[in-house]
């Protein structure tokens, strides 16, 4: 049992769940083709996790077609004694050493993925049904027992430290922008292309808090450099021309977000203008991609990955370990949030405005830069309590 992605000549990517004979499993499928809304790669994740439920089905040799019309439902101890378990394994099979169990995290992801899958099942088969029909209240009871057990057996995640610095300090960011700068003579790499591209990039995504997938969605249309100059992350229909083998998506809001840094759109006109084209001439093929690779091919996401390994493993006393993508746009999301907080704006307001700027649809995805920020004013808060207590000097 495995997950294939067909590609459709639209540039459309559908995952499709496929049997030991390698042929679809209809019903998780048509299941999948219900929420296209959702990205390819949470689909392709939702089948997985529903190919665990399959298996489970496979080895105990049940028909949930059946199950799902028949008097012999499920059993408590079916649903929670046997399927849950298997749940909780771990199903990868190529690795030296087995793990037992799954994190807390990754089987609650599961069965919620089954539980709305099978709540799905029991829809479709109670619309097939008449409401006259004798059997159409002994599924639907059937349906609220079932959920309720799966939903009895999530599980409690172990407490994370949210106070935990995920995004960079002031020293590391500047040193960061340092050591990238094409300008400068100790600049990190040789090839003044590649240089210029690489502090573009990590400028975008610093300055303006992008996902590396709306960067590398990014074309130079999408850049206007002008009396009004702007960066537009906009939705884009799959193209069916980007080859990358991880297509890189942009998965929540657009926006259009404005250049008011004077040196920042005069390095970028001149990264599109004059270093952008050094590096498709190398290519054989014009890419309309902004970002491109030391190749002149659209850039890949695992390329970016490899950048920041590369720039943490020679900087290992100035970069911190957490250094990648995601922590540039973890430390515009928390420097946006001091600076909005240091306006007097409202903790409402400052999540609609983090929610606007970073692109995401819901404003509880704020609430950790929020609690940040609140913690660091309370620890200096603290100190400056303490010290107005003690007077006296210690002399050591």
């Amino acid at each position: 049992m495995k997950v294939e992605t067909i590609s459709h000549e639209s540039g459309d990517l559908l995952p499709l769940l496929l049997d030991d004979d390698d042929l679809p499993i209809p019903a998780p499928n048509e299941y999948v083709m219900s929420r296209r809304y959702l990205s390819h790669n949470t689909l392709t994740r939702n089948l997985r996790e529903l190919s665990v439920l399959y298996k489970w089905l496979h080895s105990n040799d049940i028909n949930l077609s059946e199950r799902l019309s028949s008097k012999y439902i499920f059993s408590e101890a079916e649903i929670k004694g046997s399927l849950v378990e298997a749940l909780r394994r771990d199903q990868e099979s190529q690795r030296k050493i087995k793990k037992i169990v799954i994190t807390p995290n990754t089987f609650n992801q599961r069965l919620t993925t089954v539980r709305k899958y099978l709540g799905w099942c029991f829809d479709v088969e109670l619309g097939c049904m008449p409401y006259t029909d004798s059997k159409f209240e002994q599924v639907r009871e059937n349906k609220k027992r079932i959920l309720h057990w799966l939903e009895s057996a999530f599980m409690n995640s172990p407490p994370t430290n949210k106070g935990l610095r995920k995004g960079l300090n002031n020293l590391e960011t500047e040193f960061l922008l340092s050591i990238l700068d094409p300008s400068a003579t100790a600049s990190f790499g040789r090839d003044p292309a590649v240089r210029f591209r690489n502090y573009i990039m990590t400028t975008i995504m610093l300055f303006y808090g992008l996902r590396p997938g709306e960067l590398l969605k990014l074309k130079v249309e999408d850049i206007e450099i002008g009396a009004l100059s702007c960066i537009r992350v906009t939705r884009k229909p799959p193209d069916k021309n980007d080859t990358r083998k991880a297509n890189p998506q942009i998965k929540r809001n657009g926006r259009v977000l404005p250049i008011d840094n004077p040196l920042f759109a005069k390095n970028l006109d001149l990264y599109i203008t004059e270093w952008r084209d050094v590096l498709e001439e190398r290519s054989d093929r014009n890419s309309e991609y902004l970002i491109l690779s030391d190749e002149g091919d659209p850039l890949s996401q695992s390329s970016i990955t490899n950048f920041f390994q590369r720039l943490r493993k020679k900087y290992p006393s100035k970069l911190p370990l957490h250094l990648t993508a995601k922590s540039l746009r973890h430390t515009f999301s928390y420097q946006m949030e001091r600076n909005l907080r240091e306006e007097g704006i409202g903790e409402q307001k400052r999540s609609e405005i983090l929610a606007m700027l970073r692109g995401d649809s819901s404003l509880d995805s704020q609430l950790i830069y929020i609690a940040q920020e609140v913690e660091e004013q309370a620890r200096a808060a603290l100190k400056k309590y303490q010290q107005n207590l003690i007077i006296e000097d210690v002399p050591w």
